[in-house]
């Protein structure tokens, strides 16, 4: 093909003509990615000399966010913990396309998601300059600029999926795995993840467990519980959660005249051509879904990487939960508290029905279930991660001291 000339014109029409063309894709994914990534250095020096481990000055490096995030449910219910344990907890907000100030954030964190108190700050493309005891990068970008932070004592990842699995093998695939050899500490949700984090990345790595607010999931016990009501957590848009299989597996279910109806929830479908009865959730308020799940027969949700909080929010409401029987799911649950299947629609459709033909297996798994979950709590994993981040920055302290 003949490369593009522009017409005879003037050289400033040429010129405003040319500044105006798009950028190539190409060029566009690599800018975009440079503004995640490329950070300068802080410089500076660790504040050694004035660490109380009674006040942890702890700063988050998280991406902006919208109500009904959960990985940052997660983040703001220990960041409030910890700020309910005495420590100074801040906020980094890394290249925001959602708040455009401080005011605005802290509004939406403490309408959709915890009481949070501390200072935030939004920033992109110039390295923040923070200091502290404990910086806690969030998810992969995070990690980029936390790096560069040269003023804290200890720098952390609160570690909640494996998150090259998210992408195609490539760019983003690749930048996301080296910032598991970034020498941070790893917080990590579960032991799977710890695994990961220790034996393939050779990191000091510590689990803690996913919990639920036992204030909105609880009373497993319905009176009111349906024999044929299953509840699928449906967010497509997310791929981990394999959505796919279970619509297949339910379109089987049917074929074979098996009678049951379905409550779709985490994300809404629209209209479906299905012969089977089915309700829209869509996206569900906590308590709605507590409802939910108390009044459900099953609760199906799939978790191809790190299990998922939800299977733990069911389990407290009394109900029989069905996930894939991969290391993700048998690494965090113990044999007997959950129906494992294999990552098949047939094999997935199989295990539906023998369920819904077995009342005391649902009763079984139900009693394990919330047994299992029982001992959980939001404040006991914030207890065990501030636990942790004290004991590898009073480390660093004595080291740094000598």
């Amino acid at each position: 093909m003949a490369p593009f000339r522009l017409p005879s014109l003037s050289k400033k029409l040429k010129r405003a003509l040319l500044g105006n063309r798009r950028k190539s894709p190409l060029q566009s994914k690599a800018d975009s990615l440079k503004s995640f990534i490329c950070y300068q250095n802080s410089g500076g020096t660790p504040p050694l000399d004035t660490f109380d481990p009674s006040r942890l000055r702890i700063t988050w490096v998280i991406p902006d966010f919208q109500p009904g995030a959960g990985g940052h449910m997660t983040i703001f219910r220990i960041a409030h913990f910890l700020e309910r344990f005495g420590h100074d907890v801040q906020l980094l907000i890394q290249n925001p396309t959602i708040h455009t100030s401080a005011e605005a954030a802290r509004e939406t964190i403490n309408k959709h998601f915890q009481p949070f108190s501390g200072a935030i700050t939004l920033f992109g493309g110039v390295t923040p300059d923070s200091e502290g005891d404990a910086l806690i990068a969030t998810d992969r970008f995070t990690c980029y600029p936390a790096r560069a932070m040269g003023k804290f004592v200890r720098k952390f990842y609160f570690v909640q999926d494996y998150e090259p699995s998210f992408y195609p093998m490539g760019s983003e695939a690749l930048l996301t795995e080296a910032t598991y050899r970034f020498d941070f500490d790893c917080l990590c949700a579960g032991e799977w993840l710890r695994k990961i984090m220790c034996n393939r990345f050779g990191n000091w790595a510590m689990s803690w467990p996913l919990a639920y607010d036992e204030s909105v999931y609880n009373s497993p016990y319905s009176s009111d519980r349906s024999n044929s009501r299953i509840a699928v957590y449906a967010r497509h848009v997310t791929s981990r959660r394999a959505v796919e299989l279970a619509f297949i597996a339910l379109e089987i279910l049917k074929a074979r005249d098996v009678k049951f109806e379905v409550d779709f929830f985490g994300w809404e479908l629209g209209s479906l051509k299905v012969d089977f009865p089915y309700r829209d959730h869509g996206v569900l308020t906590p308590r709605a879904l507590a409802s939910l799940y108390r009044n459900a027969t099953l609760g199906m949700v799939f978790s191809a990487t790190n299990h998922s909080l939800v299977n733990k929010e069911m389990m407290a409401c009394g109900l029989p939960v069905i996930d894939l029987d991969l290391d993700t799911v048998t690494t965090i649950f113990p044999p007997g508290t959950i129906a494992l299947t294999q990552p098949t629609p047939e094999a997935i459709a199989d295990t539906i029905e023998q369920l819904l033909a077995r009342p005391n297996e649902r009763d079984r798994l139900r009693n394990s279930g919330v047994s299992y979950i029982e001992g959980l709590s939001w404040e006991k994993s914030a207890r065990m991660i501030e636990g942790a981040i004290c004991s590898r920055v009073l480390q660093y302290v004595n080291e740094g001291s000598r």
